[in-house]
């Protein structure tokens, strides 16, 4: 008990350095779901999606949201897990310089690793945007494992079709992220090549990638219709 009266008087401590004056102001939910993860949660993570945002986030406020955010992807719940997947991809557009927000990436990325692999679609869907924001924020050098683990989730004969599916998903949203010159060198390159491979799970992979691509690109996914058009077409032949 003397332990946890410590932890909660430091957390307190906190709290009271913290600048931004929305954070402030939900301080006590947030830190009831630090105290009680299992009951105060998903109410914390409501309290940051319906605050609305007129000043940068700083640091404190970063280091008593992150570990709610994150038991929040590891919840059981979907609604947890979108909310905290919605606030992991927003944080970058919160913050003064996204750079202070990089030293959380370790804790938080395997968590969207496995909620972009969820068996609920848009809890797959929030993930997957969520990653493109924050490769839009920090850069894909900050991450330098997370697009060929994508691309080998993708190709895996061990994982399943949900799992194929959110990694394209994911896969498509940081290229687009990442830019036109990206999206037509991984596709040429990396993906395409993949539609003449002998396992038909790799194959379907493509054909995720081919699903989620042309509406997140929009009119720029006209450049590579040529190269798409043939892994389509054996798509619809594959038996």
């Amino acid at each position: 008990p003397k332990v946890k009266k410590s932890a909660q008087d430091a957390l307190e401590e906190i709290c009271t350095v913290i600048k931004n004056p929305e954070i402030s102001s939900i301080s006590e939910t947030i830190l009831n779901a630090l105290t009680d993860p299992a009951n105060g949660t998903l109410h914390a993570l409501e309290a940051l999606i319906s605050t609305e945002f007129l000043h940068a986030i700083d640091a404190p406020s970063l280091s008593i949201i992150i570990p709610v955010v994150h038991r929040g992807l590891r919840d059981r719940a979907a609604n947890t897990k979108r909310y905290a997947a919605l606030i992991s991809g927003n944080i970058c557009t919160m913050v003064n310089d996204a750079r202070d927000f990089v030293p959380y990436l370790p804790i938080l990325l395997p968590d969207l690793k496995s909620t972009l692999l969820d068996p609920i679609p848009d809890v797959r869907s929030i993930t997957a945007k969520a990653l493109g924001s924050l490769t839009r924020g920090v850069g894909e050098a900050t991450f330098p494992d997370l697009r060929p683990w994508l691309v080998e989730t993708l190709r895996s004969e061990d994982g399943s079709s949900v799992e194929r599916s959110g990694a394209a998903q994911g896969l498509t949203e940081i290229l687009v992220a990442g830019g036109a010159s990206m999206v037509q060198n991984v596709m040429v390159n990396e993906i395409l090549p993949l539609n003449s491979h002998p396992k038909a799970g790799t194959r379907e992979g493509v054909l995720w990638v081919l699903t989620f691509l042309p509406s997140a690109l929009g009119q720029a996914y006209a450049s590579l219709i040529d190269e798409s058009l043939p892994a389509l077409l054996s798509g619809l032949a594959d038996d």
